[in-house]
């Protein structure tokens, strides 16, 4: 039976969904306002580019590769109407890359991460500091001059071999990018952490989010970079570097006090907090001596291997001091009583003896003479064991191991008290799991880029596509709360927490069909893909209709 009319099945996938959260973004318009370009001798807008790009890398999962492809699978029609597939080519992708790399591609991030915030009614309370790398292949000749390259330094993806270049993120409360750096694969996270924090401050307060805390590892805190975050006023929660003396004696006046916090958790770890306010490099911080079940019982195992090191190191040393002969009982006593202190100083009970012996001795080798009288000579030897470090001195040594220290400016403890510090660093977690996924092989696979600079701009585009995806699984999971609602896994679990795997992986299942120029699902659609679409905030419809240049 022939059909009147033309018939396209399209895999539609997530492409509409991703297109629509760039133009809520307002990707393209961003970046069209912050490059140099002229609109009369350009066929298609570098914000296009980068738009189109950001979708194709989010859906199609490689980077630069048969871009001009997948485009011509989609339906161009609804998407990009005024354009042909073949005008996103290599060519105009590089050169739309090489625009990027002309301007401020951070304040590019601020403002799309802004309009996303501002599009969610959402604010900025806490903003979590970290980096990672990211390793490539291909020599990329170093060159010092230049503000970012690529080459070698600590290899987060255990690649030493290879060069690389990092990624510096923050993100608020809910976990959403709220700035973003392409960084030198040598570039200093120490360097890195409070000069974000001191940036995104300035640039913050200007748009009236104000009061920000910023949430950061240890590499925060050090002595320089303690004085240009009082400099700039910036309030700030890190853990202190166990390489301060002011740790070791924090600990110390700790574990000597009873005044310690039980803090409750949903969680099986259990947590004692003891609270002091003490001075570092002359101005006033609060300190959080932190005690953690859970630390404690990963501790373990590891102090009990350091104390048999040091048992068997003592006994090494009281085996030599056993050969050793003295002339007097007083010499041997005093080399007894100096071996016990120091064993005594590495947590082990010392017992033994000072042993008197005669040693027999003839005038000359071989056989005595008959009737010949043996010299003899009276000397003395130390007998000694290495107990068993006592269990209190274990306990306390573990007690010591399984704590830390949080550090902090923050001294309104009406409204932010002790547990709700320690909280929030723990939330430190939120800005390590957006990077499991920016660090996916399977969505940010092999980078087939020579040029630094374009590499330098792809990886800002990296970054567009995280955000997009955090808040792609934001959106699910408020709506599936809102709706007391949940996601259907295989094997017939439930879950109300997706993660963007899964979003993707529904999403991408969804096939429409073009007949006669109308736009239907096929009868056998995915019926929790629609689902997945309302779950995003979107209408069904997103697929069927052409898309606006703005979304709501």
């Amino acid at each position: 039976m022939k059909i009147n009319g033309n018939i396209k099945a399209i895999q539609a996938m997530s492409v509409p969904i991703a297109m629509a959260l760039c133009r809520i973004a307002k990707i393209r318009t961003i970046v069209n306002e912050t490059v140099k370009w002229k609109e009369e001798n350009s066929k298609i807008s570098p914000g296009l580019l980068i738009e189109s790009l950001v979708v194709c890398i989010l859906c199609h999962r490689k980077p630069l590769w048969k871009v001009e492809e997948f485009w011509r699978m989609q339906d161009m029609h609804n998407l990009y109407p005024e354009i042909d597939p073949s005008q996103l080519n290599d060519d105009a992708y590089g050169h739309a890359l090489d625009k990027l790399a002309e301007v401020d591609m951070n304040l590019i991030f601020s403002l799309v991460a802004l309009t996303m915030l501002q599009a969610h009614n959402l604010g900025i309370s806490f903003v979590h500091l970290d980096t990672t790398s990211k390793s490539v292949q291909g020599v990329y000749q170093t060159e010092s001059k230049e503000d970012f390259d690529v080459n070698f330094g600590f290899s987060k993806d255990h690649r030493p071999d290879l060069k690389q270049f990092k990624i510096g993120l923050g993100v608020n409360e809910q976990g959403l990018p709220v700035m973003g750096e392409i960084l030198s694969g040598n570039a200093s996270d120490m360097k890195f952490n409070p000069q974000a924090a001191i940036q995104m401050k300035e640039f913050f307060e200007k748009k009236q989010f104000r009061d920000i805390i910023f949430v950061s590892d240890c590499v925060i805190v050090s002595i320089d970079s303690l004085v240009k975050l009082a400099q700039k006023h910036v309030h700030f929660i890190s853990r202190l570097p166990e390489t301060f003396n002011l740790a070791d004696e924090l600990k110390e006046i700790a574990l000597k006090s009873p005044d310690w916090t039980k803090i409750s958790n949903e969680s099986e770890t259990k947590y004692q907090i003891f609270a002091i306010d003490e001075k570092l490099d002359g101005r006033n911080y609060r300190f959080l001596v932190v005690q953690s079940s859970q630390l404690q019982e990963q501790k373990e195992k590891t102090l009990q291997k350091q104390v048999d090191k040091k048992k068997a190191k003592c006994e090494q040393e009281a085996k030599k001091f056993g050969k050793q002969t003295f002339a007097c009982e007083a010499d041997a006593l005093a080399m007894f009583n100096e071996l016990s202190v120091k064993v005594s100083a590495a947590g082990f009970p010392l017992s033994g003896k000072v042993q008197r012996e005669e040693i027999k001795s003839y005038g000359q080798k071989g056989r005595p003479k008959a009737g010949e009288e043996a010299k003899v000579t009276v000397v003395y030897k130390i007998e000694s064991v290495v107990g068993e470090m006592p269990k209190e001195t274990f306990d306390a040594l573990l007690r010591k191991e399984s704590t830390f220290i949080l550090i902090t400016n923050v001294m309104n403890k009406e409204k932010y008290d002790d547990a709700r510090i320690l909280e929030e660093y723990k939330h430190q977690i939120c800005v390590e799991n957006r990077f499991k996924f920016l660090k996916n092989p399977v969505y940010f696979g092999p980078m087939y880029l020579k040029n630094k600079q374009r590499l330098q701009a792809l990886g800002y585009v990296f970054i567009l596509v995280l955000l997009l995806v955090s808040y792609l699984e934001y959106r699910v999971r408020e709506n599936l709360e809102k709706n007391g609602e949940s996601v259907l896994l295989p094997g017939n679990k439930k879950t109300t927490v997706p993660t963007v795997a899964t979003i993707l992986e529904i999403l991408n299942t969804i096939q429409i069909v073009i007949i006669a120029g109308e736009r239907f699902f096929p009868d056998n659609v995915n019926k929790q893909a629609l689902k997945m679409i309302e779950w995003a905030g979107f209408k069904p419809t997103v697929y069927l209709q052409p898309l606006p240049f703005e979304c709501a």
